[in-house]
């Protein structure tokens, strides 16, 4: 019989690999290389939306002892709101929040301790009163600092202060709104985006129909100025650029076209800039770029230079997962998108096409068929054709409807 030799260094492999490896922590003077710090701090800071109510809304952190050794003795610590961290925080980087007010805020326990044999105090309460104490859609700044009485065990600085960077919501079903327009329940649903002013397609005619707001009320009229005529021979039109609309023909491979458009609404000579768009089933102005979405949800980014030409060297994919979506369009800096259950997502995106992680901004937007931008306002529009203006602000939720 042939035997198995396994050699030595595998032995040791295998050893390391069957358990846990010892650590020594009892050396002389461990406990110098250990520092107190928060957790939560590491991030740099923790974004936090809250619905404004009669219940408070409760944040946790706690202290943590980083380096190799346990304590042998209970080690205090202290945690406290931090006015100065605020203005240093601003200063650092060029924010303007305004501190959380005096009676919207409890810290449960100021004073708490590491046990002997733990590294952590635990979880440690921040409760937050958020109404009659803050405004909806403000965006206010808490920094929250550790300390240790004493100075036996040393902080680290750089990670002794969390910034909770704090936004109150309405409440469910409570979130005001205003009509900006009656459309009429034949309207149709083919909206665009023109700045602070939209442009409709009238469904039976393709007549383009130029809406502006009133200055003083952001009413729309009743009776909006027609600026073109024929445009049914279009399934996607958009405002791309500052200057111009895009748009997709019907028939054929779906080729695209650019028509040059001033302030007022007056439409010049188009020309085609793109074939073969036919199979994307949503296209997404951004910036310098067109977003094309096909059918397994797939993104391409297509950047245009100023003349609306594209730079096919830089046309590449910029993410997949698309296909749960039912409206995409710009915000600012980002992409809002509304999905299936009526869920309304931020997307962070950069001027070169590369994503920040989303967030949830909205719940219960499937009761409108249509959302659009107007400025920083968001405009839905009902079944009735009721348009309905909301003073958007992404950084909180907007729960349209009650649980």
């Amino acid at each position: 019989m042939r035997k198995l030799i396994i050699p030595f260094s595998c032995i040791i492999l295998l050893q390391a690999c069957s358990k846990e490896v010892p650590v020594k922590t009892d050396f002389q003077d461990a406990e110098k290389y250990s520092m107190l710090y928060m957790p939560q701090a590491v991030g740099g800071q923790v974004i936090s939306a809250v619905t404004i109510s009669d219940t408070p809304d409760t944040l946790t952190f706690n202290a943590y002892l980083g380096g190799m050794a346990k304590p042998s003795g209970n080690i205090p610590v202290t945690f406290a709101v931090s006015p100065e961290a605020a203005t240093a925080y601003n200063q650092a980087n060029g924010t303007n929040y305004p501190m959380m007010p005096e009676g919207s805020y409890t810290l449960t326990a100021p004073e708490a301790a590491i046990p002997a044999g733990q590294l952590t105090t635990g979880p440690q309460q921040l409760v937050l009163h958020t109404k009659g104490h803050i405004d909806p859609f403000i965006t206010y700044l808490l920094p929250v600092t550790l300390s240790q009485p004493g100075k036996t065990t040393a902080v680290n600085e750089a990670l002794s202060t969390t910034y909770y960077v704090i936004t109150g919501g309405y409440e469910p079903g409570a979130v005001p709104r205003e009509k900006a327009a009656s459309l009429g329940a034949d309207a149709g649903t083919f909206l665009i985006s023109f700045g602070e002013k939209f442009i409709r397609k009238d469904p039976a005619s393709g007549n383009m129909l130029l809406y502006t707001p009133d200055a003083q009320t952001g009413q729309f009229p009743a009776a909006p100025a027609t600026i073109g005529v024929g445009w049914n021979i279009f399934n996607k039109i958009f405002f791309y650029g500052g200057d111009r609309l895009i748009a997709r023909y019907v028939a054929g491979g779906g080729d695209i076209a650019q028509y040059p458009i001033n302030p007022a609404g007056q439409i010049s000579n188009g020309r085609t800039v793109g074939q073969g768009w036919g199979g994307l089933q949503h296209i997404v102005p951004y910036k310098g770029l067109l977003l094309g979405i096909d059918g397994s949800g797939n993104m391409t980014k297509f950047p245009l230079d100023a003349n609306g030409n594209f730079d096919y060297g830089n046309i590449k994919g910029i993410g997949s997962g698309w296909t749960d979506f039912v409206h995409i369009f710009p915000y600012e800096n980002s992409l809002l998108a509304l999905d299936k259950l009526g869920d309304l997502w931020q997307y962070p995106l950069t001027d070169d096409g590369v994503f920040g992680s989303r967030v949830k901004v909205g719940t219960g937007w499937d009761m409108y068929v249509h959302v659009m931008t107007a400025g920083t306002d968001l405009l839905a529009l009902d079944s009735n054709g009721d348009l309905w203006r909301y003073k958007f602000n992404p950084a909180g939720l907007w729960a349209l409807k009650k649980p």
